[in-house]
């Protein structure tokens, strides 16, 4: 499970960036496998089944066990796994086998996920073929994904701690699924990713969610989710007052729902290392152009970007740790993913440590 230790980990992307070459599998294994070697704490994969612009991603799940395989100590995280456009039994299934052969390393990190209506609509389209209520148009999931999102939490959490379970929810129905002996031996943990920032104008990544009052604000959204579906809470974009002042909120709910429970606090970044600070917060710029699809605000980027030399990047990052947050998702703002990794590794973590 989540201890309150620091993990550092690293996005290891399907693609490198603004070249537009893509990594094969080989080359993603390879990355994780190169990752532990370097000395991070975890390696993060994202989830895109329906692509983001031109570019598809392999299955984060099968992804991570391959490196499973070829790894021993390092934490394997999906950041962000999309459970609203799959099916939840047979995810369950996928991630406690994952859990099982890594002996207890992975990490689930769940969201709705960003990009444009066309897109996230796309991907519902995907999921109507899965859905046991044949009823449900594509076009009725898309609008109540926020319901079936927590369904497939609830399902997968259940089906990971009980043995037989009979189930009567809004979108799935069964009844006395087990996991048998692919049951895991804990329920595993799960990040429940809430929260953006709207920028000034409209723009990737927020498309589909940007309206004029929401404008230059960051806004948590359903932190009920974290709290009655998670173990701990992901996000992006905070400050670091941001984040204790919303921490605040789920700690306060957490104690009146699920009292005992501790939740972990994780946070997402785009890193550059560079000792230019202009060129690096360029880098994530054009990185996050190349994946979400122009325009990329400069407000976001100020936001999202943790750039420039060494010691400014963990100044930064500790002052996060000083509110917390302890689990760190790096993803790569550069084309450069294996030299960037490597920067970080021999530049930044000696600091944070």
């Amino acid at each position: 499970m989540l201890g309150a230790e620091p993990i550092f980990g690293v996005s290891i992307n399907n693609v490198t960036g603004i070249t537009g070459k893509a990594y094969t599998l080989h080359d993603l294994v390879d990355a994780g496998a190169e990752a532990e070697a370097m000395g991070f704490d975890a390696v993060w994969v994202h989830d895109a089944m329906m692509g983001r612009r031109t570019t598809a991603a392999y299955c984060p799940i099968t992804a991570l066990t391959a490196i499973a395989g070829r790894t021993r100590r390092i934490r394997l995280c999906t950041g962000i796994l999309t459970p609203q456009v799959r099916n939840p039994v047979s995810t369950a299934n996928q991630w406690a086998t994952l859990y099982e052969v890594s002996e207890g390393r992975a990490i689930m990190g769940v969201g709705m996920g960003a990009g444009t209506p066309t897109l996230i609509k796309r991907e519902f389209e995907g999921l109507a073929a899965l859905k046991h209520t044949t009823d449900l148009s594509p076009a009725a999931l898309y609008a109540k994904r926020g319901r079936v999102f927590d369904e497939c939490l609830d399902v997968m959490r259940r089906l990971w701690g009980e043995d037989k379970l009979s189930y009567d929810g809004e979108f799935f129905q069964f009844n006395e699924i087990t996991l048998g002996y692919a049951r895991p031996s804990e329920v595993p943990p799960v990040l429940v990713g809430s929260g953006i920032y709207f920028p000034t104008e409209i723009g990737g990544p927020v498309h589909h969610g940007w309206k004029a009052k929401n404008a230059g604000q960051w806004l948590p959204g359903n932190l009920d989710r974290v709290v009655d579906y998670g173990d701990g809470w992901l996000t992006v974009h905070t400050t670091p007052e941001e984040y204790a002042a919303h921490w605040a909120v789920i700690e306060a709910a957490g104690a009146q729902r699920r009292p005992g429970k501790s939740y972990a606090r994780a946070w997402n970044c785009f890193m550059n290392v560079n000792d230019d600070p202009r060129a690096g917060w360029v880098a994530v710029r054009d990185h996050l152009e190349d994946f979400h699809g122009p325009p990329i605000r400069p407000d976001v980027v100020d936001r999202w970007a943790v750039a420039g030399p060494p010691e400014h990047i963990a100044a930064r990052i500790r002052a996060y740790m000083d509110v917390g947050v302890h689990i760190f998702q790096f993803v790569i703002g550069s084309p450069d993913q294996m030299g960037q990794m490597r920067a970080i590794a021999e530049r930044v973590l000696p600091l944070l440590r």
